[in-house]
Order: C-alpha cells, then sequence, then structure tokens
C-alpha cells in the first residue's frame, strides 16, 4: 500500500528469473490456487494521530461484508487480507505484529484476538480464507522492537553511516530493516514465530501478505542489493516451511517459485505472461498510477481486481448501499473473464500495440483492438458485455453481465449440448434471484440485460 512507489521494483535483483524451465514443467505447490481465487484487502483502521485507532470496519462489520461479497461472487474462492488489524492500525509499531487491535473486537469476547479468530473460522463458511496484512521492510521509533533493532544492527543504512529512512507514515519515519542481519541473527525467524504463538490460526489460513516489501542496497555496510534480495528469498522460504504461503505488493521476478501472488502486477511483460503462468504468479491487477506499464496485458491475459478501493467506509466515501454497483463491475468484467483464460495454456501473442490478439488453448482468441473473447466461434466477450462459463460453481452454469442494456445471442457451449432450457437469476448482495427461464433452442438463447445487473444462467435438466 505504498501509493508513492511509483519508481517500484523495475530493478530485477538476484539472478534471471528461472520461470521459463520451472513454470511448465514442474510448477510449485502452494496451498492455495492463486489463478482462481478472488484476492483482495479490507482496510479495518489506522492510527487517528491521537494515541489511538480509527476504526474504518470492526471484525463484525467485517463478517458482514464477506457474506454480501460471497454472495455478489457466487461463491467464487476468496482471500481476504485484514488491513490494520495489528495495534492502532495500519503502518503502527512495525517491526511489531504482536498485538491485535483492542478497537475491532466483538463486544462479547474477551479478547480481539478471540474475535479475529471467530472471524477468520466464520468467514470459511463463506468460500472465503481470512489472513493478515503486515509489513516486513519498515521499522518505526515508536515500535516496542526499536531499541533492539537499532542496538543490534538490524536497520540499512546509507554511505555516510546514517539510518536510511524510505518515508514517513502516521508522523513516524520508516527505516529500511536489513534483511541479511535481521535473519543472520535470528530476529526475523523471531517475529514470524511470535506472531504464530499470538495466532496459530495463520497456519490453517495458509496465507500472509507482506506490505511493501522491497529489498534495499545497504549502502552503509557495503551491501549490494542482490544480497539483500537473497536474504529476502531465505524469509519467503521461512514462510513456506510453517505452511504460509507469502505474498506482496510489487511484482518480483526473482521471487518467483516462492511467492505466488502480488498485489500490483505491473512490470510483468507479454514474454513473462507467456512464459510463467498464473498457477506459478499472478496478481491482482497493474497499478494505474504507472504510466509506464503495458496496460494491454490486462485484457490479453486477464486481470482480476482490487476490491479494497470498492468496500463501504469512510475510507472509500461509500455507503452500505452504494458500493455493489461499482464492485459487480470489476468483478463481473474482470475476475470472471480473468479466471477463465487463468484455465487455459498461453500459445502466443500476434500483432503489435492495441492490435495485439493472444491465443490460448481451446481455440481461444482475446482482441485488444476490439475487446472481444472468441472460443471457436462462440463470442464470450465484446466490449462490456460478457458471457462466461462460473468453472467453480461446477454446475455447468454461464453468468452474463453487462454495462448497457442489450440483447444478445448466444451461442451455448459443448456442455451445453443437449439442454433446452435454463433458469435466469438476479446476482444480489443477498442470494440469487429468480427471474426467469428461457429456452435453448438450436444450440443458443437470447437473453436481455439490464445495465451493471449479473445474472447467472443453470441449465435445465437434460
Amino acid at each position: 500500500m505504498r501509493k508513492i512507489l511509483i519508481v517500484l521494483l523495475v530493478y530485477v535483483a538476484g539472478p534471471a528469473c528461472p520461470a521459463a524451465v520451472m513454470a511448465q514443467d514442474n510448477p510449485p505447490h502452494f496451498r492455495h490456487d492463486y489463478a482462481h481465487t478472488l484476492v483482495m484487502k479490507m482496510f479495518l483502521a489506522k492510527p487517528d494521530g491521537k494515541g489511538g485507532s480509527m476504526v474504518n470496519m470492526n471484525f463484525e462489520q467485517a463478517l458482514a461484508l464477506v457474506k454480501q461479497v460471497d454472495a455478489l461472487t457466487l461463491q467464487m474462492p476468496k482471500i481476504i487480507y485484514l488491513v490494520g488489524a495489528t495495534y492502532n492500525g495500519h503502518d503502527d509499531r512495525y517491526p511489531a505484529f504482536f498485538e491485535i487491535n483492542g478497537k475491532l473486537k466483538r463486544p462479547q469476547d474477551t479478547s480481539a484476538v478471540q474475535s479475529l479468530v471467530w472471524l477468520m473460522q466464520e468467514a470459511r463458511k463463506y468460500h472465503t480464507t481470512v489472513s493478515l496484512h503486515i509489513n516486513m521492510t519498515e521499522a518505526y521509533d515508536n515500535s516496542p522492537l526499536w531499541n533492539t533493532y537499532v542496538k543490534e544492527d538490524l536497520i540499512s543504512r546509507n554511505a555516510d553511516g546514517s539510518m536510511m529512512v524510505t518515508g514517513n507514515y502516521n508522523d513516524h519515519k520508516a527505516y529500511q530493516i536489513n534483511y541479511r542481519n535481521e535473519w543472520e541473527k535470528g530476529y526475523a525467524q523471531k517475529r514470524i514465530d511470535s506472531l504464530l504463538k499470538v495466532l496459530p490460526q495463520l497456519k490453517e489460513a495458509g496465507t500472509i501478505h507482506i506490505d511493501a516489501w522491497i529489498a534495499r542496497e545497504n549502502k552503509g555496510a557495503y551491501e549490494s542489493l542482490v544480497m539483500e534480495a537473497a536474504y529476502q528469498k531465505k524469509i519467503a522460504a521461512y514462510w513456506i516451511s510453517k505452511g504460509i504461503d507469502p505474498t506482496s505488493e510489487w511484482a518480483m521476478d526473482y521471487m518467483t517459485g516462492l511467492v505466488p501472488y502480488y498485489w500490483h502486477f505491473n512490470h510483468r511483460t507479454q514474454q513473462d505472461f507467456l512464459k510463467v503462468p498464473a498457477e506459478v504468479v499472478t496478481g491482482g491487477h497493474f497499478n494505474p498510477d504507472l504510466k509506464q506499464s503495458d496496460f494491454g496485458l490486462e485484457f490479453l491475459f486477464g486481470t482480476s481486481m482490487y476490491g479494497e478501493n470498492l468496500f463501504p467506509g469512510a475510507l472509500n466515501n461509500r455507503g452500505k448501499d452504494n458500493w455493489q454497483e461499482a464492485f459487480c463491475r470489476d468483478f463481473y468484467l474482470y475476475t470472471v473473464q480473468y479466471d477463465y483464460l487463468n484455465r487455459l495454456k498461453r500459445l502466443r501473442v500476434e500483432g503489435t500495440g492495441s492490435n495485439r490478439i493472444a491465443y490460448f488453448s481451446n481455440g481461444v482468441k482475446v482482441s485488444l483492438g476490439d475487446s472481444t473473447v472468441y472460443e471457436g466461434t462462440r463470442n464470450l466477450r465484446t466490449g462490456s458485455t460478457v458471457c462466461f462459463p462460473v468453472d467453480w460453481r461446477k454446475d455447468n452454469s454461464l453468468v452474463a453481465f453487462s454495462l448497457r442494456e442489450t440483447w444478445f445471442n448466444y451461442q451455448v457451449p459443448v456442455s451445453w449440448k443437449a439442454v433446452r432450457t435454463a433458469t435466469v437469476f438476479i446476482v444480489e448482495q443477498t442470494g440469487l434471484k429468480k427471474w426467469k427461464t428461457i429456452a435453448v433452442t438450436g444450440q443458443q438463447f437470447s437473453l436481455e440485460l439490464k445495465p451493471g445487473i449479473p445474472v447467472l444462467l443453470v441449465p435445465g435438466k437434460l
């Protein structure tokens, strides 16, 4: 969550990416299938500047939102990382992250930890894994670990010997942790182990999000960025040894095989997408602030959504009743296509610039110039009108959505060969609402779509 990092990781530390060999032949094993999971953050709290916490959403409110999101996403598998769940909120007291924010607890619970465990357990009923958003890069002078990190020389230094400052958050300077020293002296391992003692349920969640996880040169110790990246990889491997997938903010080539998911997927090239399948590494979205990015890749290969910027709360100036429309727009125009394309083998791209066409297995082609997706002769998308299979439901259903009012004729997939009718449901935050039954004639159906209203089509009995 570093909006100021516009220069970001266009450096690639460490050896060349081994993806071309690893990706196709022996993909790494992760606890979650990120290529077919909607990964989001949920902003809970931040310091109020007065020694307290400004709460955007507590644990009880978070579960209510989880329920609604599960309905709107048709029970797609989801991971939600809680931002600001420790101390007084986001960017507070790092490198410590061992105390759950008391302002977020339920009144009936004896501790915030108990409330958080309740949320994690209840969310599973709604196809959602809840975990934490933490930071392993920064140290603040208000942290209970500050004196230790200074004394043990765990802060990287500038060429003049001064401690390296990378930003200022909540009126406190953020100092760069030295990954090599922290690892060699055992403090990185101790931090991870201490968090797991406070919240052992993280092992069951099997995932953690590490914010702003960046390697930087330690000039004061004549230590290269490549060296720091090597120790960063050791920390990632340590998380994995505990049964937890580390995910992070910015894409890092040298972490291929260790980090399966990035919040911002900028810096990936067309060749990267072709060489490295989504099951090895994938990402949420391209940060629009990074203007030099090849944004056409999002449509060509599929992109998911952030979600956090759409949830209700003071942070986004969205009320409880005016966030669903924007959420559905992103989910049905982006994530559904992302999930579909991630199930296919990426073959090649022809053309250049805005005239590129990406080719996949099963005769699928995605054309950037006219914003279309075809599976053979079947049109799955034209502009903002889409109709894709919903494979995660395992019921052979389709979902249709458009930003404009339209009638469209849809050629059904082979799996619908013997289908004669389909039941159409309107997707709402409270669940599915039956709308009507339509005929399937000559392997096609016609359907009227209302702007911004997703519908689920379930085939009749064969």
